[in-house]
């Protein structure tokens, strides 16, 4: 038994041994000639592009139909001192038309209105006009800021003089009712409808507002300041 012991520990002192150092000065064994070799492509970077997200077009489309908004009514605050109307992309069409002149009897149109009492009611601008003194004033849109400014200066310049000062919009009762109450306006206002612009075609104060810029708000009423005496007209003007 010591013997065997003895021919084991002989058997392992004879085996070399190589330092981690040596070790790695070895050379590597070569490949073998099956060996096949592999060659890694990477495509090249592309830009990121932001046009596949709809959020980032959303809101560029919004500004961009918030920028048409203004040039159209105008900014809040107060006015500018010369205001003039964007035809980006050819939206707003300004037809060749010619405002009634003075001396004209005003056109035979029927306009509608809230009463006190919500119930809707039309009355004849002849009617309207028959044995007075009337202001009648026609603006883009209800709740417009150039708008709004531009029906409280009317309405203290021609308040004194004037029997009644009627003011037009292309709205419904509904919404030139509430601007009405909004701009608190006096007892001698009459807000009025012209829901399919015929007062505003008739007297040739209107403009066609289309495109996706401008939302499709269709025909709109330039705003403009006319006066008529018995349903004739003795003076008029448009604000520009």
């Amino acid at each position: 038994m010591p013997t065997s012991v003895n021919n084991i520990a002989a058997t392992f002192a004879s085996i070399p041994i190589m330092s981690s150092s040596l070790a790695a000065q070895q050379p590597s064994p070569p490949l073998s000639s099956n060996h096949t070799s592999f060659t890694l492509s990477l495509p090249s970077p592309k830009s990121i592009s932001t046009s596949w997200n709809p959020h980032v077009t959303g809101l560029h489309r919004s500004h961009n139909k918030t920028s048409s908004l203004l040039n159209l009514y105008g900014p809040p605050g107060p006015p500018p001192s010369s205001q003039s109307i964007s035809s980006g992309h050819q939206t707003v069409n300004h037809r060749a038309s010619t405002l009634v002149p003075v001396g004209e009897k005003l056109p035979s149109i029927t306009l509608s209105y809230l009463d006190k009492t919500d119930k809707v009611q039309v009355v004849s601008i002849n009617k309207l006009c028959k044995g007075k003194k009337v202001a009648i004033v026609g603006v883009n849109a209800a709740f417009s800021p150039g708008c709004g400014r531009f029906v409280k200066r009317i309405e203290t310049e021609k308040s004194r003089g004037m029997d009644l000062i009627a003011c037009v919009a292309v709205n419904d009762v509904f919404v030139v009712k509430a601007w009405g109450q909004n701009l608190a306006v006096s007892e001698k206002v009459m807000m009025l409808s012209d829901l399919n612009g015929e007062m505003c075609r008739a007297i040739g104060a209107f403009i066609e507002v289309g495109g996706a810029n401008y939302l499709g708000l269709g025909v709109r009423s330039k705003r403009f300041c006319l006066s008529a005496t018995n349903g004739v007209v003795t003076s008029v003007s448009v604000d520009d």
